[in-house]
């Protein structure tokens, strides 16, 4: 039987995913999602909505495309205010309140990434002061470049045998911290042998790390402003 549509599911899909917003991952430790049962404690997901999180696991295989810094002021939910420049007076005022509790305020590295069961490209923000600590092990398998290589050498650092490398792919699981009456999980990272076998195309992204990259950061971004275009 026939299935009558005009052209290919792909088409159908990509029209299903409404605003041009990057998706996001984040790993799951605590929280209403984990308590309305959406997701289970210590798993990676996407949250689609306040009752809708694909759930990818306790494991899960990426490839780091591109990485911005970021920091997010999330105490007006109504208006949520987000700076890519660390230089500017928005980032250091939400960087100096991320240090007092339920400050709504985070800041860090913010990655585009390749996911591989899904073969889509989403947002990973490290934000929390735990994230901030592990990205130090995950910047190890971003690319190097010539650039990278010359500007090390520049700061009187060793660059014996290093050479330029594409982004080596890598495995995400979880390890749960226990401090006092305080538990959270943190990702833990293991080089992936796993081949990517879908992806966007390398075109698709390219464009998705250039607008990644070239975020506006010489202001900041509020969601009901967002909000008002996405209708």
């Amino acid at each position: 039987m026939k299935v009558p549509q005009v052209g290919t599911s792909a088409i159908y899909d990509e029209l299903a995913k409404g605003a041009d917003f990057l998706p996001r991952i984040q790993l799951y430790t605590k929280g209403k999602a984990i308590d309305k049962h959406l997701i289970v404690s210590g798993h990676y997901g996407v949250p689609k909505s306040d009752d809708e999180i694909i759930d990818l696991g306790e494991s899960i295989d990426i490839i780091l495309i591109a990485r911005r810094p970021k920091a997010v002021d999330i105490s007006d939910t109504e208006a949520i205010v987000v700076s890519y420049d660390p230089a500017s007076e928005e980032f250091q005022r939400i960087q100096d309140e991320s240090a007092e509790s339920e400050s709504g305020c985070m800041f860090g590295i913010s990655y585009l990434v390749l996911e591989r069961s899904t073969g889509e490209l989403y947002e990973f923000f490290f934000g929390s002061k735990s994230l901030r600590a592990a990205a130090k092990t995950l910047n190890g398998y971003f690319a190097i470049t010539q650039d990278d290589i010359d500007a090390t050498k520049a700061a009187g650092k060793n660059v014996d045998g290093l050479q330029p490398r594409p982004a080596r792919p890598v495995t995400l699981t979880s390890r749960l911290v226990e401090k006092g009456k305080f538990t959270w999980h943190v990702p833990e990272f293991a080089a992936c042998s796993t081949p990517f076998s879908s992806s966007p195309g390398q075109d698709a992204i390219n464009q998705e790390a250039e607008k990644f990259v070239s975020a506006k950061s010489e202001g900041v971004t509020k969601v009901e402003n967002v909000k008002r275009r996405a209708r």
